[in-house]
């Protein structure tokens, strides 16, 4: 399956930029030709997780996409190891083959999938000794090279707010407001959008319009803004964190975020490129976890989301058998 994946982000990089629509009606196109089924809303999701991989920059609001410039950036307290992002052409993937076969450590890894969901490309990694390697090899592959990218991008992470004022409902398209239902984490019918919460429905266009209501104005918010704003407002915590337990690794560890209360864009990012590769959903706990997560990172993190993280005690270390 993954292949499919590596082919998507092969043809976007040729194509650099484009409509948003477009780019879904291709990713459907594809798969339908391959005999691949998916669920409602998977070319939406796959342009989210590249995203977070560093691999295309989204502008949803304005429904149009790029794809980013090739980096070679460090990952996090990581020993070693460097994650490519951005632009994946023939020439790109030819150079790094060229390094694999002039002794280089290169690691292709494939990235899970969720059932129903369009596999994603597979994560490049790339092994150093010393940070000059990396400057010689970024030249090879004909990129540039940015020391920890991740960290930068939590440094920039803006404090979250309501956005600018909006309109409320018009009368004529009351019918499809829909009020986010904080329990459930699901948008929900409603008749009346009298009090404050998180709100969607659809503008005279059939455009899709998500608001967040604050006594008696109105505001434009992302969904994952909103539900942010909600938790802020309400009061509850959506993300814990938890140091590994290797020794010396403490500085390091796992941040869980639940499945209602999806990263914005940039924080997703941010977080994912402390692996360079796809977050772990746990279905039982209902969380999606990153991994090699600074413990200041994922404050910062929080913080921007007006959230107050939860610190959990390290994993107790297993008893030999």
């Amino acid at each position: 399956m993954t292949e499919i994946g590596n082919l998507l982000l092969r043809w976007a990089s040729e194509v650099g930029e484009g409509k948003i629509t477009d780019f879904k009606a291709t990713l459907a196109w594809i798969t339908r030709s391959r005999n691949i089924r998916v669920r409602e809303g998977a070319e939406g999701r796959w342009l989210r997780d590249v995203s977070a991989l560093g691999h295309i920059d989204v502008d949803w609001r304005n429904g149009l996409w790029a794809v980013s410039p090739p980096v070679l950036t460090t990952l996090p307290y990581s020993d070693g190891l460097a994650v490519l992002t951005g632009r994946r052409t023939k020439a790109t993937s030819r150079a790094m083959e060229e390094l694999y076969d002039s002794g280089e450590r290169i690691h292709w890894l494939s990235n899970e999938t969720a059932e129903g969901d369009i596999a994603v490309p597979d994560t490049l990694l790339l092994g150093y000794e010393h940070p000059d390697m990396l400057l010689r090899n970024a030249e090879r592959i004909g990129c540039t090279f940015v020391p920890c990218a991740a960290l930068r991008l939590f440094a920039l992470l803006p404090d979250l707010a309501p956005g600018s004022p909006a309109a409320p409902p018009a009368l004529g398209n009351v019918h499809t407001v829909e009020c986010y239902n904080h329990e459930n984490r699901q948008y929900e019918p409603t008749q009346s959008y009298a009090k404050e919460g998180l709100y969607r429905w659809r503008s005279t266009d059939w455009a899709r319009l998500v608001q967040i209501r604050r006594g008696q104005e109105w505001h434009s918010t992302e969904h994952e803004n909103g539900v942010y704003l909600e938790h802020a407002r309400l009061g509850t915590s959506a993300m814990r964190w938890r140091p590994e337990s290797g020794r010396g690794r403490e500085r390091t560890g796992r941040l869980s975020v639940d499945w209602g209360a999806p990263l914005p864009p940039l924080h997703a990012r941010a977080a994912v490129l402390c692996t360079g590769i796809q977050p772990r959903i746990h279905k039982l706990a209902e969380v999606v976890r990153y991994d090699n997560v600074p413990r200041h990172a994922a404050e910062k993190l929080a913080a921007s989301l007006l959230q107050e993280l939860e610190v959990e005690e390290p994993a107790a270390p297993r008893k030999a058998a």
